[in-house]
């Protein structure tokens, strides 16, 4: 690989693809872009790098295309193999790896005379934001250099439950990602299973579990004990919606509150500075919402209508919302969004009712209090919700499953631990990821955007909230594309002008 790029791209899941894809497709005129990934493959990431068939996308394949603008070609890259494949389905992830990969090549192999893309399997241990770019170490030894430099670092693990484990975390017993390679083996058929968590990680985990044949019981826990709904069932019809006349009505208030704000930022003396809502609350939105999923059910029309309108808004609201009011809904309200707001596919939810129903899988509201380590078992000392008296679980093994760690202090990535301390980057208001600007530059301690480094995917979800999905993913990729290009003087195809690579 040259010593000199004019972009690196920090990692080759969804982001790093994708924003490599966007760059390549639209330079017009020459660019060097090297992708650094530490893993086998392109594309894959945490979330799609699984080998098994009985993970699904969370998304229907019709909205799950690379590009904006041709929302239709990951549906059409699955017909050229399986010709019947509705908009509705839900594909293997494995499948979106193959994907993404597969875009990259033929975005690479289209691109315009002198637009070069340059890949290395290695990892980056170090990156320093200088005067005219950024600096990046790999493990192999070599130093690169270039004018523009991408934070695309995706998910990190778990982090551990803050409580006393007595032992636990460095047991056998525990596995702290259900990812990592080799993560199951040796919990037994038939083992009893704690599962930390019930969100989409848990579903993945008891897929998993299944696959390998285990039969033992499954228990998961979490706060609120509350799994993802599932999305309309393949080819379902959706019902006609009852009038939703308060979500409307709050979407106009939101309108016109953004258009206030809007208007006092142009009056402000400070182009960077965001004006609060004066009068909205989080537990008003909530609310509003709530109501109108019961009064949809309740009319016989379809809830997730009320949950998708709030989609082209959710991250303008996100950001207007004072630091108090973020921590409110974290602390109150996530759950409740999160099982709505993030389904499973449909049959996956048959599978867990179907567990449910047998008493294979258990879930419990709750918390942990401490672990104790025992000569035959763990002993997961809890507090059901709503209860005062602790009681004890007794399994063989522990599986995290609460979903990555997103605080960037605790990371335990090289990366972000040496730009946090040469005060080149520093953490989001609620430590959920890395302080940004609204362009997707970092901000450095004194709170300066950068002109050189810059981040997208989940290290913005303190500053975004939804920012892991694909569909916000690729908007981010293609707009980050475009800044950069315009920054290095690079010549480029407008993302309405560009043609989107034909499937193979």
């Amino acid at each position: 690989m040259h010593s000199r790029q004019d972009v690196i791209i920090i990692g080759a899941g969804a982001s790093g693809t994708l924003l490599a894809a966007c760059l390549l497709r639209a330079a017009r005129s020459p660019l060097r872009v090297a992708l650094v990934e530490r893993g086998e493959r392109l594309g894959r990431g945490v979330a799609y790098s699984t080998p098994s068939a009985r993970h699904l996308l969370n998304v229907p394949a019709g909205r799950m295309s690379a590009w904006v603008d041709d929302p239709e070609h990951f549906l059409r890259w699955l017909r050229v193999d399986a010709p019947d494949t509705p908009p509705s389905a839900f594909s293997e992830r494995r499948r979106y790896g193959q994907y993404l990969e597969a875009v990259l090549k033929d975005t690479a192999a289209r691109a315009a005379p002198g637009v070069q893309l340059e890949t290395a399997r290695d990892e980056v241990t170090a990156v320093v934001d200088t005067a005219d770019g950024v600096k990046v170490a790999l493990a192999s030894g070599q130093d690169l250099e270039a004018r523009g430099g991408v934070l695309a670092l995706g998910n990190a693990l778990p982090a551990d439950l803050r409580v006393p484990d007595g032992g636990l975390y460095a047991s056998p017993r525990y596995h702290r990602s259900p990812w990592a390679p080799g993560a199951l083996e040796g919990i037994g058929a038939g083992d009893p299973v704690l599962l930390i968590g019930t969100a989409l990680t848990m579903v993945d985990t008891v897929l998993s579990l299944a696959e390998r044949g285990h039969q033992g019981p499954v228990h998961a826990l979490s706060r609120h004990g509350l799994l993802p709904h599932p999305h309309r069932a393949h080819g379902a019809k959706a019902p006609a919606a009852a009038e939703p006349l308060r979500i409307r009505e709050l979407l106009r208030s939101v309108r016109r509150e953004m258009d206030r704000c809007r208007n006092a930022e142009v009056a402000s003396a400070s182009a960077r500075e965001v004006v609060p809502f004066s009068t909205l609350r989080v537990r008003d939105v909530l609310r509003t919402m709530r109501q109108e999923v019961d009064a949809q059910a309740a009319a016989g029309a379809d809830w997730r209508a009320a949950v998708d309108s709030l989609r082209p808004v959710t991250t303008p609201l996100w950001q207007r919302l004072s630091e108090p009011e973020r921590r409110r809904f974290l602390r109150h309200l996530r759950a409740y969004w999160e099982v709505h707001r993030h389904r499973m596919a449909p049959e996956l939810h048959d599978v867990m009712d179907a567990w449910r129903r047998d008493g294979r899988l258990v879930l419990h509201a709750g918390h942990v209090l401490r672990f104790e380590l025992e000569p035959d078992a763990v002993a997961v000392h809890l507090r059901p919700r709503g209860e005062r008296e602790p009681r004890v679980l007794r399994v063989q093994h522990v599986i995290n499953c609460t979903g990555p760690e997103s605080n960037p202090a605790s990371r335990h990535q090289p990366i972000l631990r040496g730009l946090l301390e040469a005060g080149q980057a520093r953490a989001d208001m609620l430590g959920m990821g890395l302080a940004t600007a609204p362009d997707g530059a970092v901000l450095d301690a004194r709170g300066q955007p950068s002109a050189h480094l810059f981040t997208l995917g989940p290290t913005r979800r303190g500053d975004l909230w939804e920012t892991t999905a694909v569909p916000e993913i690729r908007s981010q990729a293609r707009d980050l594309a475009d800044l950069l290009l315009r920054r290095l003087g690079v010549s480029r195809t407008a993302a309405s002008e560009a043609a989107a690579p034909a499937p193979p």
